[in-house]
């Protein structure tokens, strides 16, 4: 007798943990900007690049430091006795062969490139976000669409089935639209097991531990192509030629790095102390020193290091006039890919409302025998193929827009 009461209480606690989470566009860009791991990492890494940035300048400020001691010569042959000192010290470094302007140099240059990657993260994750959200809505609509296919097919079944019984139809016609009806199944059974994949693929993206059941409303935002832009243009802004860019200089403040071994280093320093016997020390003392210091063999050292960052100079320079080259290459296709794809969904569009009129028509005039098995039949699978294309039409044209929003480095992701 509790049997029932029991089961009423399950079954909804079950249809409840089926329910699909329900995103939209805008809820999803937002949910990445928050929780995408990839995009969390290139904030962390532009936060330490500023950091280290900030840290190359102590150079050229003075150095303070502090000190205590004490010291026991009771066991020596020395005069006896307890020391006791304390200490404030301050170095300034005059000249340490243009070390310090260069890790400025390179600090400022490395804090570039965390800069242009985090551009380059938001590019990247604004195509992803868009690639997957658009992937589970072509699932979704897929799924959808496979059921109407396989209903319509039903329906034809029953039709020639009907016509079969009656001896105006042959067997062989009754078999092919019965195993087109299997087909059909199968390729619905596949659209469910896609739009799995493509929830987990959006959950990902989203930095979700867990995709759970997920299902998105409304498709993605999409433009139509302007006019051709200045390609050489939009290949200086790109964040990947500055990135290289930065790369370039960073490896010239290396050179200088380098290099600094050969010249001479000069330091100021001053420190002030009190020295005694006794705890507090009571007796003062003061230095000041300016110290010069001129390299003379370093062991090949320097040599070495000037001629590995001499080459590395050059390696990122050569990388940075490839990054330009291929930018521009890169911009041109993705642009002829986003037009292309623009044009090609007008042209799907208008071969599948061609394709459903023919296939009204068709369907009337195989009821009413004016028209053989064959020839309804390829309206009818003519039809089936313009709906599937038309549906990855509308997942390509968001993929291309996608890809030319990347190659530029914009996005979705502000």
């Amino acid at each position: 007798m509790r049997v029932l009461p029991v089961l009423l209480l399950v079954f909804p606690l079950i249809a409840w943990a089926d329910s699909p989470s329900v995103l939209s566009w805008e809820t999803c860009v937002q949910e990445a900007m928050a929780n995408n791991p990839e995009l969390r990492a290139a904030r962390a890494n532009l936060t330490a690049a500023g950091h280290k940035a900030e840290a190359s300048r102590s150079g050229n400020l003075p150095q303070l430091s502090a000190g205590a001691s004490y010291s026991d010569t009771s066991g020596t042959a020395v005069t006896p006795g307890n020391s006791y000192s304390t200490s404030l010290s301050l170095t300034q470094n005059l000249f340490s062969g243009f070390q310090d302007q260069a890790r400025i140099e390179q600090g400022v240059a490395n804090r570039t490139q965390a800069e242009a990657g985090l551009v380059i993260a938001r590019a990247k994750l604004s195509q992803d976000l868009k690639a997957a959200y658009a992937g589970l809505r072509y699932a979704q609509d897929n799924v959808t669409l496979t059921e109407k296919i396989v209903l319509r097919l039903e329906e034809n079944l029953r039709l020639v089935e009907l016509r079969f019984e009656a001896g105006r139809e042959n067997k062989g016609a009754y078999l092919l639209t019965k195993a087109s009806l299997a087909q059909a199944r199968y390729e619905n059974l596949q659209a469910r097991q896609a739009m799995v994949s493509a929830q987990t693929q959006l959950a990902k993206v989203l930095g979700r531990s867990e995709a759970g059941v997920l299902e998105v409303l409304g498709s993605v935002p999409i433009n139509e192509p302007g006019a051709s832009p200045d390609f050489r243009q939009l290949a200086q802004q790109s964040p990947d030629l500055q990135q290289a860019q930065a790369q370039e200089r960073s490896a010239v403040a290396d050179v200088t790095l380098a290099r600094a071994g050969y010249y001479p280093s000069l330091n100021l320093t001053g420190t002030v102390a009190r020295e005694g016997q006794e705890w507090y020390p009571d007796k003062d003392r003061r230095t000041v020193g300016l110290n010069l210091s001129i390299p003379l063999y370093s062991g090949g050292q320097d040599y070495y290091s000037t001629k590995s960052a001499a080459a590395s100079l050059e390696a990122a320079s050569s990388n940075k006039d490839n990054t330009e080259h291929q930018l521009q290459v890169r911009l041109r296709q993705a642009h002829a890919g986003y037009v292309e794809s623009a044009e090609k969904l007008k042209v799907d569009q208008a071969f599948l409302d061609a394709a459903m009129t023919r296939s009204e028509i068709a369907r009337s005039r195989y009821n009413n025998g004016l028209m053989s098995f064959d020839d309804w039949d390829r309206i009818e699978n003519d039809l089936i193929l313009r709906q599937k294309v038309y549906l990855q039409s509308q997942r390509e044209r968001v993929l291309a827009e996608a890809a030319w929003e990347q190659a530029q480095g914009t996005g979705v992701i502000p």
